[in-house]
């Protein structure tokens, strides 16, 4: 048990995909305009890697000849995970949108990469989600904030958000598990 929680909250603060591995940097600055659609985006994210790291673990005896053909069958998992879950739980949504999610993808390719497979999986995938989530929402919140202070114009909407989530983004760098 004391593995599957240092995966969580390794996944969750210093490995988080949104500000650490810069995947999902379309979601933050599409979906942080208020905090009910980041929440939104971002669990419905999280539920697309926990169904993609499912799909990988009962998938997990297919083997490979070459790694592009690893990687291709990993994307297509990341790929058909996000969109059945934007299915599932936004039964309003275009296809268009989920194929920008990189951050399922992304997360997906990493499992792949540091060859984490079974219950460690699910724990990583969830972390993932939950840092992602969690990452959104606080963006969106400080979104929110600055657009009450006094930005200089040039720094204004985008910019100011990229800036932060950098900011952010090195403070998280300090906390290494």
């Amino acid at each position: 048990m004391t593995e599957g929680m240092e995966l969580l909250a390794q996944t969750i603060i210093s490995g988080n995909l949104l500000l650490i591995q810069g995947l999902g940097l379309y979601a933050l600055t599409r979906y942080t305009k208020s905090v009910k659609q980041a929440a939104k985006s971002g669990g419905i994210t999280a539920g697309a890697m926990f169904i993609g790291s499912l799909v990988l673990w009962a998938l997990n005896g297919v083997s490979f000849n070459s790694p592009s053909a690893q990687i291709g069958f990993y994307t297509l998992v990341g790929v058909c995970s996000a969109v059945a879950a934007q299915k599932l739980f936004n039964p309003e949504f275009s296809v268009e949108e989920g194929m920008f999610d990189s951050a399922v993808v992304g997360s997906l390719l990493l499992l792949c990469q540091n060859n984490v497979l079974g219950v460690d999986g699910i724990w990583t995938a969830l972390g993932a989600g939950a840092g992602y989530f969690l990452a959104l929402t606080v963006m969106a919140t400080l979104r929110e904030r600055l657009e009450l202070a006094p930005v200089p114009k040039a720094l204004q909407g985008t910019p100011i958000m990229l800036i932060t989530a950098g900011l952010l983004a090195v403070a998280l760098l300090g906390f290494r598990f």
